[in-house]
């Protein structure tokens, strides 16, 4: 035996190929008897017979990697006086044709392949630190598995002279190959493809842009479109003192200001310049003012008209985070350094007034 097992670590590669042809031609075996044969057998089940055929496309539809989590379930009477008889499988109904095909697999691929993959492993990584341990076996899974599996499958096919070799692989490849299924039954998509609200008007709007959007390589079209989607919070109304401030600024002048929401009027205003605006809305004393001032204010049907590209224009949009609920949202009240509104019955004296609020009482924010 010692000299034996001397010849074996004296020539690897034959060991290799001896040890990977016996491996697979025993593990069919051992699939073979577990399937209760090639041809079939009748179990029997309180007292009826059951025929259960294992053609050959089920015997290669398990692999040698297939055969260590194969769990062999027994049959559980439900009652007491109910008996499970399992025949035992004959030598004769052995299909060895199938064996010897699976050994042939194993002995002209397999052996020779997985031979010089881990040599080429050893070479590329040599030693045993877990960081190298766990680069070969990720290597191994992600490059040598996907082979060795098509190989399999492909070779069984070309031995059986199957029409078509890549059939089986085709069916059974990422049902060995895949691993644990990613669970999706909570995924969604948040973005929007069109908007929530019924509005005909705003709806023709969006038809409109959508052609352009497709039709010109413009990206003005594509940011429109995009604003169209929003939702109301997401599209702040935007003051007529902020419009003329950011129309001042340099460059901006005889330009279109395009705000997709809502211009309205600011009392605090005296004198208005010369605007030219389109908008989803404007209000009545907006309109009144910039109209009084010479200015222009156009519907965005008129806009793709006049600009079909947005040569010529501002893009503007109000305050997202002006809303006073914004006030309540960051860092918990009472803790230091913040300065978020609390959610409180009151504003009295005895309500939150005292730690955080007065530099007599811990401190003060």
């Amino acid at each position: 035996m010692n000299k034996l097992w001397a010849v074996f670590r004296s020539y690897p590669y034959i060991s290799n190929v001896v040890g990977y042809t016996t491996l697979f031609a025993t593990a069919d075996l051992i699939q073979q008897s577990l399937l209760e044969g090639a041809h079939g057998q009748s179990t029997q089940v309180n007292g009826k017979s059951f025929e259960q055929e294992a053609s050959v496309t089920s015997q290669e539809e398990e692999t040698v990697a297939h055969l260590k989590d194969y769990q062999w379930s027994t049959l559980s009477a439900e009652k007491k006086d109910s008996s499970v008889m399992m025949t035992s499988v004959p030598v004769h109904s052995i299909d060895w044709s199938q064996t010897f095909r699976v050994a042939l697999v194993g002995l002209c691929f397999h052996s020779n392949f997985n031979y010089h993959w881990l040599r080429a492993l050893e070479k590329t990584f040599p030693g045993g630190g877990s960081k190298k341990i766990f680069v070969k076996v990720l290597l191994d899974q992600l490059f040598a598995a996907p082979v060795t599996i098509s190989a399999f499958y492909i070779g069984l096919s070309a031995l059986e002279r199957r029409d078509d070799p890549l059939e089986d692989w085709k069916n059974k490849f990422w049902t060995s190959y895949k691993g644990v299924d990613i669970r999706h039954n909570k995924d969604r998509k948040v973005h929007r493809k069109e908007p929530k609200s019924q509005d005909i008007y705003l709806r023709l709007l969006v038809k409109l842009y959508r052609f352009l959007a497709r039709r010109s390589d413009a990206p003005f079209n594509k940011v429109i479109l995009k604003r169209l989607f929003m939702s109301k919070t997401n599209r702040p109304p935007l003051s007529l003192s902020r419009l003329i401030r950011k129309m001042k600024l340099q460059g901006r002048e005889n330009k279109t200001a395009v705000v997709v929401g809502t211009i309205t009027d600011d009392v605090r205003i005296q004198n208005i310049p010369k605007l030219k605006v389109c908008a989803l809305k404007v209000t009545a004393g907006a309109r009144r003012r910039i109209l009084k001032a010479g200015g222009q204010v156009m519907t965005f049907d008129q806009l793709a008209l006049a600009a079909p590209k947005g040569q010529g224009t501002v893009l503007l949009s109000g305050p997202r985070k002006a809303r006073e609920v914004y006030r309540h949202f960051g860092k918990a009240p009472g803790t230091p350094h913040s300065h978020t509104k609390p959610y409180i019955r009151s504003k009295g004296r005895k309500f939150e007034r005292a730690r955080g609020r007065r530099a007599s009482r811990g401190y003060k924010n």
